[in-house]
């Protein structure tokens, strides 16, 4: 082999180590770009999971305070409510016991009229749930992370609606009241009682006239009486339910999901 023929052949063994190496390093920087695009798409990826995370987390808070606001004036509510419930029991009681004593003649003294006015009432607890339903309706409802939240959110609107059924089929109770308080009282002297209610008229603050003075009655049947009585007697089993059974239960629920809600989002 002449001196060409051994330069050739060490050209082309040069030509081809340089090849190779620039495939080799062509080869390394497509991984090492892909690699860096893949992190820099999948940072921004994570930044923006993140800043919605903040964003729902900073909803769910505001939606928690409202939710405590509502629960506040529903527990306030119900205090109310209580107060207006015995009242109403305490007239029905005082219409049982005249009427159990028997109406001799066509007179009972105001105190009877004053009772079958603030008897025929049927206060209802104000409904505190516009927050709930705007997270309900929106989809937004899912910005509460935490199972126990979501649960004791259910019972407590489940609870709610029960209330406001009872309260509905109580004022059906209460229009058969008035119908026959109707047949009863005198029109002429029942005009001065009208306008009372349970929550701003306690007997003890009454006017003697208005308590003691003999007024006349339509009617003093027994019968009439008697149903009258018994379809009052209808409405305290309302009555007493809500305050033994539904309000306890009611301002319980409120109290713990006031509280869980406080710890939950820092508030």
């Amino acid at each position: 082999m002449n001196e060409g023929e051994d330069s050739e052949i060490q050209k082309d063994v040069s030509n081809r180590v340089v090849i190779n190496t620039l495939k080799m390093r062509n080869w390394k920087s497509y991984v090492k770009e892909f690699l860096m695009l893949f992190l820099a798409v999948f940072s921004g990826f994570l930044a923006e999971n993140y800043k919605d995370y903040l964003s729902e987390e900073a909803s769910a808070k505001e939606y928690a305070k409202a939710l405590i606001m509502d629960l506040e004036r529903d527990t306030l509510s119900v205090k109310g409510i209580k107060i207006q419930h015995e009242l109403v029991v305490m007239s029905i009681d005082s219409i049982s016991e005249i009427i159990h004593r028997s109406v001799s003649e066509k007179k009972v003294r105001g105190a009877f009229y004053y009772y079958c006015q603030i008897s025929s009432f049927s206060p209802a607890i104000s409904i505190n749930d516009a927050t709930f339903t705007q997270l309900t309706q929106s989809g937004n409802l899912r910005y509460f992370k935490s199972p126990e939240v979501i649960t004791k959110l259910s019972e407590y609107y489940v609870q709610q609606r029960y209330l406001s059924r009872l309260w509905i089929s109580e004022s059906e109770k209460r229009n058969m009241v008035i119908q026959i308080k109707a047949r009863i009282l005198d029109n002429y002297h029942y005009k001065a009682y009208s306008k009372l209610t349970p929550g701003l008229n306690d007997p003890k603050d009454m006017p003697d006239s208005l308590m003691n003075e003999w007024l006349p009655l339509q009617t003093n049947d027994k019968d009439v009486l008697n149903e009258f009585a018994n379809t009052l007697e209808n409405r305290r089993f309302y009555f007493n339910w809500t305050k033994e059974n539904v309000f306890p239960k009611y301002t319980l629920q409120a109290k713990e999901l006031i509280a869980l809600l406080k710890k939950e989002y820092s508030i």
